[in-house]
């Protein structure tokens, strides 16, 4: 699937969604990339075996490839290998893209940098969900996940082997191995997505959580394990 060519950058920019039994919020974030993104960009959404209609929206909207199981790894990887782009955009299915969101990436990518992100907002307003989202400027990994909307040099990701098959804590492995490659950026707009992880688990416990989980990740605890016992919610 050929990309929209930027004429100033060059490089043709594809998006991947995964997706899992979201059909309750599905059509409202679709519609919303739609929009922002005008039919310039191709888009693939990659479903891990939803119960739901989920599929059926996502079709309404973009190209929607499946996958037997809920495998946030191994879906990204299917969604790129359908993209045949420079660049390839990673988006949560509960994440908004900022309007514009082009620019931002055409003027990280005329630098020398292998990938990067966008910075958080949350679409509730909370004096905790503020202030972690103010961090997620910096480049401390303990504040930069997948809901940040990754974006690669499709060379270089390839070089990488892609997204680990992970159920749990693939974007911290691919962030870790990502920035041995070379410059990352943290781009000035925001990605905003939903705090419902957040305002089910508890806002304080549920950050804390992830810097715990985050901490055992590293330290070489599976996330097979970790991910029986993360709050999370699909």
């Amino acid at each position: 699937m050929k990309g929209w060519t930027d004429p100033k950058s060059n490089l043709s920019v594809g998006i991947v969604v995964p997706v899992y039994n979201e059909a309750a919020t599905l059509d409202h974030y679709l519609s919303r990339l739609y929009e922002v993104t005008r039919g310039r960009y191709p888009v693939v959404v990659v479903d891990g075996g939803s119960s739901d209609n989920t599929r059926d929206i996502a079709r309404r909207y973009f190209d929607t490839e499946c996958v037997p199981l809920p495998n946030r790894g191994a879906q990204l990887n299917h969604g790129a290998q359908c993209l045949a782009t420079d660049v390839l955009l990673f988006l949560h299915a509960d994440s908004e893209l900022p309007r514009g969101f082009d620019f931002y990436l055409r003027t990280a990518l005329a630098e020398d940098v292998v990938g990067g992100c966008f910075r958080l907002q949350f679409d509730r307003a909370h004096p905790l969900l503020k202030l972690y989202c103010w961090f997620t400027r910096f480049r401390w990994r303990f504040f930069h996940f997948g809901d940040q909307g990754f974006f690669v040099r499709s060379e270089v990701f390839r070089e990488m082997g892609g997204f680990a098959p992970l159920p749990f804590l693939e974007d911290v492995d691919f962030l870790k191995r990502l920035k041995k490659r070379g410059k990352f950026a943290t781009l000035p707009a925001a990605v905003k997505t939903s705090a419902r992880r957040f305002v089910q688990g508890g806002i304080l416990r549920q950050q804390l959580a992830n810097i715990f989980l985050v901490a055992l990740f590293e330290l070489g605890v599976a996330a097979e394990r970790l991910a029986r016992v993360y709050p999370h919610v699909r």
